[in-house]
């Protein structure tokens, strides 16, 4: 998926007044951005799980619509000017006339700027639950005006805008089917343009409504500097880019078998694995507890990600490993082995990735 840059400039200036006005805070803007290009259901794969916090939020914490280049049109108007179908004339006080929007949440075209929300795509509450509760004020004003990413806001119908309310994608989806890939697609890439968590069910929801996508390559520029220091001329800097493979082959599982496997082969990654590389595993299978699952490293080394459990009678394996692959290279052919050790039922492998 293309991604389409919304008024790059307003954005530096947004880094630059922030930066102005607090010294003891590390700016994101694109120039300080890594650029990640993934498959959908890798990106998917990768956003790391965890519970959320709603623990002190209050929507006035992220403060917003700035006008951040004081040419009298805030953050909702840079957005409506942007997205407008039909350009409207721009007046005083930056009055809007004669424009056209269209809300792709359910496929409205609407000709008064009132009848529209701009939406927080990622809304403002599920952000906090996610991880902007450890950022600065001015991390979450950036965040609640991103203008460096088209995705990150939204002219939508103000009552979907309303219904969606604080929800993720396992709560809410848009009232149009036809556009659940670019919402997943979408909602993907601004947690992972903002360095967010998923908890497990939306982690669930995201992984099944993408495998129904087309595997697209979605690019983001990630915003770094989210994770708040204490020094005024820090410059963030990126970490070590993930090595990251996916097998989408489908590999059947034989009732109480011998182990199968499948293979990923990292290349062009010349550095030692990561301590917290990860494995992201989805098996269909009616017992899940029937199955032992195990990393093979390109070396032989073995790390088991899941033991079997005569009580778990739960189906199927949607799951993210976290395992310390420090002592393991990064580059060569890495295996994961699936064995049904129980009778009764077959099973197969659907997929997997690994990020090393």
């Amino acid at each position: 998926m293309s991604v389409s840059h919304r008024r790059l400039t307003l954005f530096a200036v947004v880094a630059a007044a922030i930066a102005a006005a607090l010294s003891l805070v590390v700016v994101s803007s694109p120039a300080n951005a890594a650029t990640v290009s993934l498959p959908l259901r890798t990106m998917v794969a990768n956003l790391p799980v965890a519970t959320e916090v709603r623990t002190g939020y209050d929507r006035d914490l992220f403060n917003h619509w700035i006008d951040a280049d004081g040419d009298s049109c805030n953050t909702r108007y840079e957005v409506l000017i942007a997205e407008a179908v039909t350009a409207p004339t721009v007046g005083s006080s930056c009055s809007l006339t004669g424009g056209r929007w269209y809300s792709y949440y359910d496929g409205l075209y609407w000709t008064l700027p009132a009848d529209l929300d701009i939406d927080h795509f990622v809304p403002l509450a599920e952000a906090w639950d996610s991880g902007a509760r450890n950022w600065t004020s001015a991390q979450r004003e950036s965040f609640a005006n991103d203008l460096g990413d088209a995705r990150s806001l939204a002219a939508v119908t103000d009552n979907e805008n309303q219904t969606k309310s604080d929800q993720d994608p396992a709560e809410w989806m848009p009232p149009l089917t036809s556009v659940y890939c670019r919402y997943i697609e979408e909602w993907t890439a601004v947690k992972t343009r903002w360095g967010l968590t998923v908890d497990s069910t939306e982690k669930s929801a995201l992984t099944s409504y993408a495998a129904s996508c087309t595997n697209v390559t979605v690019t983001v520029d990630t915003v770094l500097g989210t994770t708040p220091t204490a020094t005024a001329t820090a410059t963030a800097t990126a970490t070590p880019a993930a090595c990251t493979g996916t097998n989408g082959t489908d590999v059947e599982i034989p009732d109480a078998g011998t182990a199968v496997t499948s293979t990923i082969t990292i290349g062009s990654c010349a550095r030692s694995a990561s301590a917290t590389a990860t494995v992201y595993v989805d098996v269909v299978h009616t017992y899940r507890g029937d199955l032992v699952i195990t990393l093979v490293a390109p070396d032989g080394s073995t790390y088991q990600l899941k033991s079997s459990s005569s009580t778990d009678s739960a189906a199927n394996v949607q799951a993210t490993y976290t395992v310390n692959l420090s002592s393991e290279a990064a580059a060569g052919a890495w295996s994961l082995r699936a064995q049904d050790v129980y009778e009764e039922d077959t099973g197969y492998l659907n997929t997997w990735t690994l990020t090393v």
